[in-house]
């Protein structure tokens, strides 16, 4: 286990550095599908980059070590004195948090699903459905290739509503939730994970505001 939180402490340094040069460099720009690859990268560059391991061999010339018989060696048998307490705690902390975050992860997926499932749904011609739900102050959101809405909005057709959520789909948002909640699972305690996930959210609401744009509905 410390092995691991080791490798996963690097890995907590390599995102708050990419991150960090990020924010410098790109954050600012309105290239909405390039900040996003980028930081989906940040992210996976950051948890498989400590796995790369650079093996050096060097040829190393030992002199040769005279014998000494057995007799002449005195042995000192240090006393066992078990794990430290960090050695203990620290672990206990780091799975107490993962399992908090990826099981309220897991939770927001599962109420989702069950959403779908009790909803009134419409199959669109584009592969996409519309799910209707009876939850009158529930937002308009997407999930894979549903669209959930409450009676009024579907009632309503603002094609600004649907030509968004459909943005959502056709550019695989979904996708992206799902591989940084997990990832944020295993980095919980780390402030810049929290940070690029909050930016990659709002990077998709510009690209889904873009795709209504694009269409040249006014979403005023």
């Amino acid at each position: 286990m410390t092995d691991f939180l080791i490798y996963d402490a690097k890995v907590a340094v390599l995102i708050a550095v990419f991150y960090m040069f990020y924010r410098l460099l790109l954050a600012r720009e309105t290239f909405h599908r390039v900040n996003r690859v980028t930081l989906l990268l940040t992210a996976i560059a950051s948890f498989v980059l400590p796995l790369c391991v650079i093996t050096l061999h060097k040829t190393v010339t030992v002199e040769a070590v005279p014998m000494v018989s057995v007799g002449d060696v005195q042995m000192e048998i240090a006393a066992d004195t078990g794990p430290q307490l960090w050695e203990i705690l620290l672990p206990v902390l780091f799975i107490t948090g993962m399992l908090a975050t990826l099981g309220h992860t897991l939770l927001s997926l599962f109420r989702i699903l069950m959403l779908i499932k009790h909803s009134e749904q419409h199959p669109q011609p584009d592969g996409t459905t519309i799910c209707v739900t009876g939850n009158a102050a529930l937002a308009p959101f997407s999930w894979m290739h549903y669209i959930v809405m409450n009676q009024s909005d579907y009632e309503e057709q603002n094609p600004a509503i649907i030509v968004h959520e459909r943005g959502h789909i056709r550019l695989k948002h979904s996708w992206d939730v799902l591989l940084v909640d997990l990832l944020t699972a295993l980095q919980w305690f780390n402030p810049a994970m929290w940070m690029l996930r909050s930016d990659l959210r709002a990077i998709h609401e510009y690209e889904a505001d873009g795709a209504v744009l694009s269409q040249g509905i006014n979403t005023c």
